[in-house]
């Protein structure tokens, strides 16, 4: 009886349906649309089905694909897969979570842990398989499979039995062979076949019966085709026929209803799907589109296809209907592919032009503005005004003088009963609602005319007063005058916004230039602009908006800044922008909803953002939206709380607290695996992946194996999960990585170790903390040698090695000792080697000083004086025995020199033949005196050799020296050039003891000795042979010891030319000996000589010698020379180098550097004879420096030189007119002196009264000093020089012309002509006239 109520109940409701059918595309519902244009395989979709895991499947007449809300994948028919036909009609899954599907060559089985499918080759006891075209297969409650095969009849599969049975049903012979099935309740199957009586198959009894209903046995016989069966209560099944429409029957009474015959135009409905889509719901697939049933409102709609709705169904001939598990709908279509419907996505209501219907006009949405009667004004940037009645969704015609309106408008504002509209370009509107009058302002050359005639933003304050902001500038309404008075402080600015805070604010948006704020209650202006050096600035100089939430927070948006939120106390701003996690930069508009959110409009969609915990949430076209791009000045909210946003497509509204009630939960999975590129499948032949990646929850790989990459889907398909999903690998990521769009995760060279992968998301709305939903570990191998055998391995190794270690630093540690004791002993000689080395040449430096005390007397003694011819020839010999003990010391020097790399090679081409003959005439009175022969063997013609002059006499005087000095009878000398290699060979033979082979190489070790069959080690120098070995190499040739049986011969050998150089090369500085011939009456007795020197017996001598030339004063070292220096002219000074207190460098030093004596020279006379030493006595401003022992003349000529240098450029400074005084200079700092001095003198040439005390106050300096100075300098007093240029600039000026005698005398500070005449003839010999005459000459 229930059941006959139930079905007497929807009878009736869908009669009353029938007369209550909507037609045509209705705009609220929405589907976004997949084709071969998104990657499905083809657009005849015949069947949908969602798997267990969230996967929607879609079978095509090509190939069948696997959709994961971002993604196709694509099953095809392939040579080397089983799957052999791409026709597919029906997909289902079985209990055992595989996917089967039907095709027009049979059943296929996907195994979803191998991702691989298997043709279904299961044959009934008789060996009847399913074969050919399968046009349907359902499961029933057990979970057993039945399908139906064209030609042949039903099958039924046993999943848990596997087993097979055959049912052979009758086919009509003129129809369709085509019979859908439909799971009965009681255990069997309905069988519909094309215009017959129903069939019943009762598995448990394998019996087929008959139905026909009672109440018109005919119905059966007329419906066509049968293509689907939905069980909407119990015992009413719903039939989707291809003649009859919708037909429901009752299969206990067997009485029958057709629910849906017809459409609107009374033509017969072809039904293919019915699906339920929740309880008061029912959706009908035709090919005249969808019927929607809906017992609520007791109406059906019709939804089809219209080209002017881009959202509107793909295609009207609606194959397949089906409801995701988050009440999605997926509509396939013949020709339109798939079409997705969801009611989270729907909560946007879009609103767009439409065309023939009474719709939005344009499609920029510019302006929102609330209007009579609760409707809205909405103004267009290409369709001009509208007016919206947003209670029944229509678009109300507009009054007749708003039709005439530009169709560009930019601002909207309702003023009581005006409505002031802004058309681009075309002036400023004002519309009285009540009378219908409409006036228009626009700009004239009135200065009370509105200042623009694009106006951008309109506010009117809490003082009435009307703020217009053009593109010019702000205006202020006078309404008693009806006239426009101008704002001077923003005259000429781009107005995009103004608004009134809630302190009475005005805040004025600019398009470049920032905000401007004006303070009413002082009348005060303030400017916000962006600085980037200041994180406190305006977020950006283009703001577009500002707004102020229900808590008084003063918000504004900015066009590529994002936004920010403005503090009062510190007026400062603290910005929002893609960094913090907002979409896109460019913000339009906010607006707040009843919970505090922020809601703003971007570039890039809809963001929902919370001011208390600074969380966003994005909504994009894949969320509903018509478009990402939203526009300028474009949002609104009603009584109702909805909120409006205008974008480049039309406007959207929508509800904030229906939109967030609906909380996503979906699936989050792992889809495919790459590992090193290589893509794993579970299907291939030893693959490491066992199955699915999908179901599996650890994976391992070697160590070669660790560049991973996943590919995942969020099997969300309203788009909203995939804003807000995360991922991390634990063990390698310290923290939630955002997922990009890209659904791709790649880690590389991963490091042996255990890792885990987290899939998560991060809330919708709600701000829930990051959840996770998929794990997956991973696990990379080490490689065998970093395994447990391998360690214990190495473990082994390792004990063995320690062992062996043992052993082997005992046996180590005896060696070590040995070493120790060796090397203690050649420390030892190599100690007293550098002992040797530094006594010696310490002693040759002490001795340097001695021997200038008896060599320059001595000199002196022999050049000046008259003697005896028997006390000449005693003092010569003391004079050759003085220069011989030179030598030792010098040889000693040059000895160290080559030890420490520091000796200087000056490589020149020399005629050695020409030096060995002066040697062998050197050295012959000494053979003679041992009655030895002395023989040379030389070519013919001369030798030349690129060598050193000094060091190549050093080598072949050592090497003479011991061939005489160790020689029994004879020493030969051989020399001669090889032209093959073009190296000069040189020999000495003696027959002197020969020389041991093991000691050819010790002989030329320095302190080396060979006599009388032992070596002696310190016994004499022992110097000679080691110096010429090394200034051989110096050479880049060599010295070696070659005996035979019979003579000690020692073999030279030096390139010829084009010898390199190996040292380090220090830049000598070329000084020439000037030797000045002195005659007692030239000498100026005026100069004085200071000598340096802590040596008192030199110091006696140079004095004694330098007096007879010279006024001398002495000092002991470099402090007390100073203090000379400062009491008395000194011309010249020499100094010592080495002295206590302060040495000669120092004080040199100290010397040049004061400007008072910076013009004195300097001659450094010292025993330091290292280049080194030279160099940087030259550096610090040395004019020569001397070797001790010195000559006296070669001194005096030193001395004399600079002396007369200096006065021959004074003379010519003196005596020439047109030489300046620089010239006398010879250092930097004289230089900068005297161009001082000149400056100061031209600049005071015409003051007769200028002085010497201005001049030395100047300078900062004392009278007495400044005397001295420019005395030394110049060898004029301070008053001369002033005389003298003062004659050289009358010289310039009589020499110009311009001026005349008289006149020049008193220009250059002359009191009288007659005076002046007489200096002048006295410096340049000429008369002042004369000297004028000369000119025009």
């Amino acid at each position: 009886m229930i059941r006959l109520i139930h079905l007497i109940f929807i009878i009736l409701f869908f009669i009353a349906s029938n007369n209550c059918l909507v037609l045509g595309a209705n705009a609220s519902f929405s589907f976004k649309h997949y084709n071969t244009d998104n990657g499905l395989s083809q657009n005849t979709v015949r069947t949908i089905l969602q798997d267990n895991l969230g996967f929607m499947w879609f079978g095509t007449k090509d190939g069948l694909n696997r959709f994961d809300g971002t993604s196709f994948k694509l099953f095809k028919f392939t040579p080397d897969e089983e799957l052999c036909d791409n026709v597919f009609h029906r997909i289902i899954q079985d209990k055992n979570n595989n996917i089967w599907v039907s095709t027009e060559n049979g059943v296929y089985i996907y195994n979803v842990l191998k991702e691989q499918f298997h043709v279904f080759d299961k044959k009934t006891d008789d060996n009847i398989s399913v074969n050919g075209v399968v046009t349907d297969m359902v499961t029933d409650e057990d979970g057993d499979i039945w399908m139906s095969v064209e030609g042949k009849g039903i099958f039924h599969y046993d999943l848990d039995k596997d087993n097979l049975n055959f049912y052979s049903i009758p086919i009509v012979e003129d129809g369709l062979k085509m019979v859908s099935l439909y799971p009965s309740k009681d255990k069997g199957v309905w069988v519909f076949r094309y215009s017959s009586i129903t069939l019943h198959i009762d598995k448990y009894k394998e019996e087929i019966t008959e139905f026909n209903l009672e109440d018109d046995p005919e119905l059966l016989l007329e419906t066509g085709e049968v293509l689907d069966v939905y069980s909407d209560h119990n015992n009413i099944l719903l039939l989707a026929t291809s003649q009859k429409g919708l037909v429901a029957i009752n299969t206990v009474n067997k009485t029958h209803k057709i629910l849906l015959g017809k459409d609107a135009n009374e033509q017969p409905l072809f039904v293919r799907t019915i699906e339920r889509i929740d309880p008061n719901t029912l959706w009908i697939g035709t090919e005249s589109g969808i019927f929607i049933l809906s017992t609520n409102s007791n109406k059906i709609t019709n939804l089809r296809h219209n080209p002017a709705i881009p959202n509107s169904l793909s295609d009207n001939a609606i194959y397949s209907i089906y409801k995701d598990r988050d009440g999605g709908v997926w509509v396939g279509s013949y020709f339109g592919g798939v079409d997705y419907y969801s009611n989270i996505n729907n909560n946007f209501e879009l609103f767009y032009p439409v065309l023939n219907e009474q719709s939005l006009k344009g499609k920029r949405v510019r302006e929102f503005c609330n209007a009579p009667d609760g409707n809205i004004w909405i103004g267009t940037e290409d369709g001009g005004l509208n007016l919206f009645n947003p209670r029944n969704n229509s678009f109300l015609p507009l009054p007749q003088p708003l039709k005439i309106l530009y169709n560009n408008i930019h601002t909207l504002f309702q003023d009581g009963i005006y409505l002031w509209i802004s058309t681009y370009s075309k002036g400023l509107n004002r519309y009285n609602t009540v009378t219908g009058e409409l006036v228009t302002y626009t700009n004239t050359d009135d200065p009370h005319s509105i200042n623009h005639n694009s106006t951008f933003a309109i506010c009117k304050d809490r003082q009435g007063l009307l703020w217009v902001g053009t593109l010019s500038g702000v205006n202020i309404y006078d309404k008693e005058k009806d006239q426009f008075n101008r704002v001077e402080e923003v005259k000429g600015v781009s107005i995009q916004d103004i608004f009134e805070d809630s302190s009475g604010f005005i805040w004025i948006s600019t398009f470049l230039d920032g905000i401007y704020r004006y303070n009413p209650s002082n009348d005060t202006w303030k400017v916000f602009q962006h600085d980037s050096a200041d994180k406190g600035s305006l977020p950006y100089n283009k703001p577009t908006s500002m707004f102020e939430d229900s808590k008084r927070r003063l918000w504004v948006t900015t066009q590529g800044g994002g936004f920010g939120l403005f503090d009062y106390d510190t007026e400062t701003f603290t910005t929002y922008n893609a960094s913090n996690g907002l979409n896109n930069d460019v913000v339009y508009q906010i607006q707040e909803d009843v919970e505090g959110k922020l809601w703003l409009s971007t570039n890039q969609g809809l963001v929902r953002f919370d001011p208390e915990k600074e969380f966003f949430v994005s909504f994009t076209v894949d969320n509903g939206l018509k478009s990402n791009q939203f526009n300028y000045k474009s949002s609104f909210k009603d009584s109702s709380d909805n909120i409006y946003f205008g974008s480049l497509d039309g406007f959207i509204r929508f509800n904030p607290a229906r939109l967030l009630s609906t909380n996503i939960k979906s699936e989050s999975l792992f889809t495919d695996i790459f590992v090193n590129n290589r893509r794993l499948s579970p299907s291939a032949q030893n693959s490491i992946l066992k199955q699915s990646i999908m179901f599996t929850d650890e994976i391992q790989l070697p160590h070669n194996q660790n560049s991973v990459s996943f590919q995942y889907a969020i099997l969300d398909y309203s788009g909203l999960s995939r804003n807000n999903t995360y991922y991390k690998l634990e063990g390698f990521d310290e923290d939630w990585i955002k997922s990009t769009e890209g659904q791709q995760l790649i880690y590389s060279n991963l490091k042996p170790g255990k890792y885990k992968l987290l899939l998560g998301s991060g809330g919708y709305g709600n701000d829930e903390p990051i959840t996770t939903n998929k794990t997956l570990s991973i696990v990379i191998k080490p490689p065998y040698w970093l395994t447990g055998w391998a360690y214990l391995f190495y473990s082994l190794i390792i004990l063995g090695g320690l062992f062996l270690l043992v052993r082997y630093l005992n046996h180590r540690e005896k060696l070590k000792r040995k070493e120790e004791m060796r090397d203690f002993e050649q420390m030892k000689e190599r100690e007293l080697y550098r002992s040797k080395i530094n006594f010696f040449t310490n002693v040759a430096h002490e001795i340097r000083t001695p021997l200038t005390l008896i060599k320059a007397p001595l000199d002196h003694v022999l050049m000046k004086e008259s003697f005896s011819d028997n006390m000449r020839d005693n003092l010569h010999i003391m004079q050759k025995n003085t220069d011989r003990l030179l030598d030792l010391t010098n040889q000693l020097l040059d000895f160290r020199k080559t030890e420490s790399d520091s000796y200087l090679l000056s490589l020149e081409p020399q005629n050695v033949t020409q030096l060995i003959k002066e040697s062998q005439l050197r050295f012959t009175p000494f053979a003679k005196q041992k009655g030895i022969e002395f023989e040379f063997y030389l070519p013919d013609t001369d030798m030349l050799v690129q060598i050193d002059k000094d060091a190549f006499l050093k080598i072949l005087s050592n090497l003479l020296n011991n061939a005489i000095k160790y020689c029994e009878s004879y020493v030969r000398v051989n020399a001669y050039i090889q032209d093959k290699d073009q190296q000069f060979h040189l020999f000495t033979e003696n027959d002197g003891e020969l020389i041991p082979q093991e000691y050819e190489e010790e002989v030329f070790k320095p302190f080396v000795q060979f006599a009388a069959d032992e070596v002696k080690n310190g016994s004499g120098t022992g110097i000679g042979l080691a110096l010429a070995s090394s200034l051989s190499q110096l050479h880049n040739g060599s010295l070696r010891l070659e005996n035979d049986s019979l003579v000690n011969r020692f073999h030279l050998i030096l390139p010829v030319g084009d010898i390199r150089q190996e040292e380090k090369v220090i830049e000598k500085v070329d000084y020439n000996e000037l030797f000045v011939s002195n005659n007692g009456g030239e000498l100026n007795r005026k100069t004085t000589v200071l000598l340096v020197d802590d040596d008192i017996e030199l110091l006696q001598f140079e004095s004694k010698f330098l007096s007879e030339y010279y006024n001398v004063l002495i000092a002991e070292n470099g402090k007390e020379a100073l203090e000379v220096l400062k009491k008395s002219n000194v011309n010249i000074v020499v100094s010592d180098i080495m002295m206590p207190e302060m040495d000669g460098l120092e004080f040199m030093e100290r010397v040049k550097s004061d400007i008072e004596f910076s013009h004195i020279p300097v001659i450094l006379l010292t025993a330091k004879v290292t280049n080194q030493s030279k160099v940087q006595g030259y550096e610090l401003g040395a004019d020569a420096y001397l070797d001790k022992p010195f000559s006296v003349d070669v001194l005096l000529a030193r001395i004399e030189n600079l002396l007369q240098g200096r006065e021959k450029l004074r003379e010519s400074f003196f005596n020439n007119p047109f030489t300046g005084a620089a010239t006398v200079a010879l250092t930097k700092s004289d230089e900068e002196f005297i161009k001082k001095l000149n400056t100061l003198v031209q600049d005071n040439l015409a003051e007769s009264d200028f002085n010497v005390e201005n001049m030395a106050e100047h300078f900062n300096m004392s009278r007495a000093s400044f005397y001295r100075k420019v005395k030394g300098l110049l060898d004029l007093t301070p008053n001369e020089y002033l005389r003298v240029e003062r004659l050289k600039k009358a010289a310039h000026l009589l020499r110009e012309g311009d001026f005349k005698v008289n006149e020049v005398c008193y220009m250059v500070g002359f009191n009288s002509p007659s005076y002046f005449t007489k200096c002048f003839q006295q410096q340049f010999n000429i008369l002042p006239k004369e000297f004028q005459e000369q000119r025009t000459v």
